[in-house]
């Protein structure tokens, strides 16, 4: 049972892999003794709770954990924390995926508000083509939308594609009908097309055809 909390707690990995991990690496005088899998997935989920972090109820308590500023591989991942006024953007990505969007065309950027933590706005995402797929690559956690806010994050954003020495290849950019957004766009990124774009889902049929929706 040690060993499947010791993984509970280093891992981000679903149940079944804890479980199957568990029950095939036991001895086989233990492994009959095991609870049973509804079991063992209660104990993953009490063990999971008692670690979670407490949401915090003001931006001043947002503190992100060292071992969550790093992927599973130890990348940097939270690349920037910014004050704007009373408002704050952390902004989530790697330097692989800086590289890819250095690399692509087109940005597509949009903004997700359901599943953003209590004290923030909304989770803002860049997504790029990366081969014949698109593919989010940079996440920000926004506290609000106005154009100052959008402006720090896209300066941000060039500060660590310069910090990584990375040049982009951006020749589009396609928002949603955020004001705010479009007028940094056009402020920082100046020598590019703005597009603005109705809500997509992306589905094979969007993957397959942003190329000619973006240059139209």
């Amino acid at each position: 049972m040690e060993a499947l909390k010791t993984q509970v707690r280093d891992t981000a990995n679903a149940p079944c892999q804890i479980i199957q991990a568990c029950t095939t690496s036991a001895a086989a005088e233990i492994a009959p003794c095991l609870p049973s899998a509804n079991a063992l997935r209660c104990i993953i989920r009490r063990v999971r709770k008692c670690h979670q972090y407490a949401e915090p109820r003001s931006l001043a308590e947002v503190h992100v954990p060292e071992e969550l500023q790093r992927t599973l591989d130890g990348d940097l991942f939270l690349a920037k924390d910014a004050v704007v006024s009373e408002d704050r953007i952390l902004l989530f990505t790697t330097r692989t995926n800086v590289d890819k969007l250095a690399h692509a065309p087109v940005w597509i950027m949009d903004g997700t508000f359901k599943t953003a933590p209590m004290v923030f706005y909304q989770i803002y995402i860049i997504h790029a083509p990366v081969g014949s797929r698109i593919f989010p690559l940079v996440y920000a956690l926004m506290s609000g939308k106005s154009q100052a806010l959008y402006k720090r994050l896209f300066e941000d954003l060039v500060d660590v594609a310069e910090e990584y020495e990375l040049r982009r290849n951006l020749q589009v950019i396609m928002t949603d009908l955020q004001l705010a957004a479009i007028n940094a766009t056009k402020r920082e990124f100046q020598d590019v097309v703005n597009k603005v774009r109705f809500p997509l889902i992306f589905d094979d049929a969007m993957n397959k055809t942003y190329f000619l929706l973006t240059f139209l």
